[in-house]
């Protein structure tokens, strides 16, 4: 799978904007499967918010590119598989059909499958419950 990485960490939102749209015609015209767009989260912002990530996020859904070539936007924070290793100070642009596809070497991506099928999600929330009920009988131990 052929990835592709911006950072706009440091940058103001003209230069963002303008990084943004050189990359992203250059991953669609080289047909680049993930551009991972690394806009940050906001907390250094003087507003108190991503400014950058809002303008990025609005601008990736108004593109006619993004559609014209088949790719997805899919929020870092997402629960899709291509989106599992980032968090929302993240936002991918993927080719149609690669979202449901976990990053990695064959080892992760076994590990990956292993974790989000239906019986790992099934054995998560049963250690869960697990989990709350010592964390009960600890407490009422302790009282």
């Amino acid at each position: 799978m052929k990835i592709e990485q911006l950072n706009l960490h440091g940058h103001n939102l003209l230069e963002a904007k303008q990084k943004l749209e050189n990359s992203l015609t250059w991953c669609l015209e080289h047909q680049v499967d993930m551009l991972d767009i690394n806009h940050g989260k906001g907390h250094h912002s003087e507003r108190g918010f991503s400014v950058i990530k809002s303008e990025v996020r609005q601008y990736l859904k108004q593109s006619p590119l993004i559609k014209k070539h088949s790719y997805s936007v899919i929020p870092g924070e997402s629960n899709l598989p291509a989106a599992l290793q980032f968090d929302e100070g993240h936002t991918l642009v993927v080719k149609k059909g690669l979202e449901n596809t976990f990053l990695g070497g064959r080892r992760q991506q076994e590990k990956h499958q292993a974790v989000f099928s239906k019986e790992g999600r099934q054995q998560r929330k049963q250690d869960k419950q697990i989990r709350a009920e010592q964390r009960k009988r600890n407490k009422s131990g302790n009282l």
